[in-house]
């Protein structure tokens, strides 16, 4: 990742976001959920077991050691698929608290876009109840701190705060507390398994200009277009924001690649 202190990345997988954060963050990151915490949960469990699940049927042990290709004939899919298997059976061995707990992050639970402003108005690290890292832990390889927020955008959609206004302004918060702390910020959206939606595509879609300034037209309400004046999702936050792919993006050549939004 750049030195860029706000990056916002490719959407990722809920084992992705922690395995994401377990390898590379400590105390006193902290990692904001944008969602009731059951419906994390549950989405973090579907997510683990069907992956894991997925990998047991693609290959059966009774015939895995016949099977499988030699090392040097493996392809770079074939070994990220592997990896990611591994990632999610660990991830299987302690509950979202424990794991967390145990890499002193602060995880925290915010269900409305109302949650988030009012907490990252007042959010301060020596509140936290997370205990730092024992004396001699090492920290080599590990970003500095960073707020890590996961579903920013999907918080504010089918809201009244869906709006360039309505984002901004919360992103315009995130940004001064991050200033303020000089703490890094990282924002991720949720993606879904077998759902296709390219970054760039994400960062197209549009919205009102002003909070309740716009309305949906057409038959199916949610899939007619916007009334009035709209901006792309991107441009809203590019002004703050650089954009990235996660090192968990298999569709870029690069890990880490950036991009400039044109829209």
């Amino acid at each position: 990742m750049s030195s860029a202190p706000f990056h916002f990345l490719s959407p990722a997988l809920p084992s992705e976001l922690l395995t994401y954060i377990l390898n590379h963050h400590v105390y006193p990151t902290t990692l904001i959920i944008c969602s009731p915490r059951q419906e994390f949960l549950a989405a973090l469990a579907d997510d683990v077991y069907r992956g894991v699940a997925g990998t047991e049927e693609d290959i059966p042990a009774e015939q895995g050691a016949e099977t499988s290709p030699p090392p040097d004939v493996v392809s770079d899919a074939d070994r990220i698929d592997q990896e990611q298997a591994r990632q999610k059976q660990r991830l299987l061995s302690s509950p979202l608290y424990q794991v967390a707990t145990s890499r002193h992050i602060r995880v925290v639970y915010l269900p409305t876009v109302t949650h988030l402003r009012a907490y990252l108005s007042v959010f301060s690290p020596d509140e936290s109840k997370i205990p730092g890292p024992p004396a001699g832990f090492s920290t080599s390889a590990r970003y500095p701190p960073h707020i890590i927020l996961y579903g920013f955008l999907e918080m504010h959609r089918d809201t009244s705060e869906w709006s360039a206004q309505g984002i901004g302004n919360s992103a315009s918060t995130l940004v001064e507390l991050g200033h303020r702390l000089k703490w890094h910020t990282v924002i991720t959206e949720p993606r879904k398994h077998n759902a296709i939606q390219p970054f760039e595509d994400m960062l197209k879609e549009t919205v009102p200009f002003l909070s309740g300034g716009g309305r949906r037209v057409g038959p199916d309400s949610e899939e007619g277009g916007w009334t009035g004046r709209t901006v792309e999702i991107g441009r809203v936050l590019k002004r703050w924001f650089c954009f990235q792919r996660g090192e968990w993006d298999a569709s870029s050549k690069h890990e880490g690649e950036h991009f400039d939004d044109k829209g």
